[in-house]
């Protein structure tokens, strides 16, 4: 609130399981489970600020406040998140609003609930004891210190990022590692190890260490500089480095800018570029992932988003949601279903898509070439670079099906240019006419106002304004023998 800070009194927190909620100890403040639901009631003041808004307190302004927030796991049964929200409204007593908060969307005021420890365990809190392996991995996300957190990742050195640190833990052996990718910054990587410390200290149940805070041992280290122990940890005794490292790879800079994505559609009326906003955004510190994947797959299908890493820039293409009739499937793949006019919709916003990528490069550098990596790319097919500019990853099994039905393969990365440049084709031969499926953006119903003026002539024995000053019965019967049609 502007003019005003705010000032955390109390926090409670309870877990929802079994119909019934468990107030936790303050150790497991922030430490969540993917497949568990949460109530947190905090009790705040808001203070005026004085002079040149400085946190020096002023005067208090009303009374104390409560709100509740609920945090819903991405796995939570629907019974859970009924019941957490039925259980606020009946133990809230001092009628406070309810927010709720939906697993990895949590909002800057959330996060800075917990001071920078809130982490995010796969599984569920009542089973993590007999499902946890020794080792376990998270990913670190954030950019100011009261609200960076970790999510838990699956032990696997393909989902190493080089963006970004992560913190490596065997509860059995008390061990810490933090590893921090190429391409962190200083100031990043003094946040991952402050936050890491923190962790620590509170030695919070759900990590189950075998002793207090003073018995783990820390590591830290950097991408290219890790010990042995990392490697055995991680499973990968032989160094392979399954993700996309950015040691040897010629963008490896440090990150100097935060990506940005624009969604591309006229699905409300105009064609519109949108930007996605990025809720933890600030403008004096560089976020290595802003978006997580559902950020794409959640929009309104097929999706077209331009995507600005600064070094790079990309057209991610979504999938259509074609028919599972078998015969249609069967039929699509023998490059008989005809382009209909969903599909003519489609290509029209693709080449619109492509001019703004275009124009979006050409605004943004002044300059009339375009010299850096400018890709199509599509959903459930994307290649391992484009992958890792997201914190995790999930292949979508349909939207790899859909694409490949389309003739689409996996890690294939199309020139925008060369695209758009093919879309706006004017003219094409007999051939390419005559093939089934049409060419993309060849439009059905005129098929035949794509042959040049000498190619038109041959084979409809007239020119075309004769052609077209003739009926459209008697346009369409001279069409189908000649396999324009």
């Amino acid at each position: 609130m502007r003019g005003h800070h705010v000032q955390t009194i109390e926090l409670n927190v309870w877990h929802v399981s079994d119909n019934e909620r468990h107030e936790l100890s303050k150790t497991s403040y922030g430490q969540f489970y993917s497949d568990d639901v949460y109530i947190i009631r905090w009790k705040y003041k808001l203070i005026a600020l004085g002079n040149n808004n400085t946190l020096e307190r002023k005067a208090d302004i009303s009374r104390d406040r409560v709100a509740y927030w609920i945090w819903q796991g991405v796995h939570a049964s629907p019974n859970e998140k009924g019941l957490s929200a039925l259980m606020t409204i009946l133990f809230n007593e001092e009628k406070g609003p309810h927010i709720h908060v939906i697993q990895e969307h949590e909002e800057a005021t959330f996060l800075q609930l917990f001071d920078g420890t809130l982490t995010i365990h796969m599984g569920k809190r009542n089973q993590s004891k007999q499902n946890k392996s020794h080792w376990r991995l998270y990913v670190f996300l954030g950019e100011i210190d009261v609200e960076t957190h970790w999510w838990e990742l699956n032990v696997n050195s393909a989902n190493l990022r080089s963006r970004t640190s992560f913190l490596l833990i065997n509860n059995i052996e008390n061990l810490m590692l933090l590893w921090h990718g190429y391409a962190t910054t200083d100031e990043q990587q003094i946040l991952a190890s402050k936050s890491a410390m923190k962790l620590r200290e509170r030695c919070s149940e759900e990590f189950h260490f075998d002793g207090q805070s003073e018995d783990i041992e820390f590591f830290e280290m950097e991408e290219g500089d890790e010990i042995e122990l990392f490697w055995d940890g991680i499973n990968e005794r032989n160094h392979e480095r399954r993700y996309y490292s950015l040691l040897n790879v010629r963008s490896n800079l440090k990150l100097s800018s935060t990506m940005r994505i624009f969604h591309l559609s006229s699905l409300h009326g105009p064609f519109v570029a949108q930007e996605l906003l990025y809720t933890l955004r600030s403008p004096d510190h560089i976020s290595p992932f802003p978006f997580i994947q559902s950020d794409l797959y959640e929009l309104h299908q097929p999706a077209l988003c331009l995507i600005d890493t600064d070094t790079e820039l990309y057209i991610w293409q979504g999938w259509h949601d074609q028919s599972d009739d078998e015969l249609g499937l069967q039929l699509f793949n023998a490059n008989l279903l005809a382009r209909g006019p969903r599909d003519i919709r489609f290509t029209t916003e693709r080449r619109c898509a492509f001019r703004t990528a275009v124009d979006y490069y050409k605004t943004k550098t002044g300059s009339s070439t375009i010299d850096i990596p400018f890709y199509i790319i599509y959903a459930g097919l994307e290649p391992i670079d484009f992958i890792n500019l997201f914190p995790k990853w999930t292949v979508n099994i349909k939207a790899r099906q859909q694409n490949q039905l389309e003739g689409k393969n996996l890690n294939q990365k199309d020139s925008i240019i060369d695209v758009l440049n093919e879309l706006c084709r004017e003219q094409y031969t007999i051939e390419e006419l005559r093939a089934r499926p049409l060419p993309e953006g060849v439009d059905p119903s005129k098929i035949e106002s794509y042959l040049s003026d000498g190619d038109f002539q041959r084979e409809f024995r007239m020119i075309k304004d004769e052609f077209y000053a003739l009926p459209y019965w008697k346009q369409t019967n001279i069409k189908k023998p000649l396999g324009f049609f």
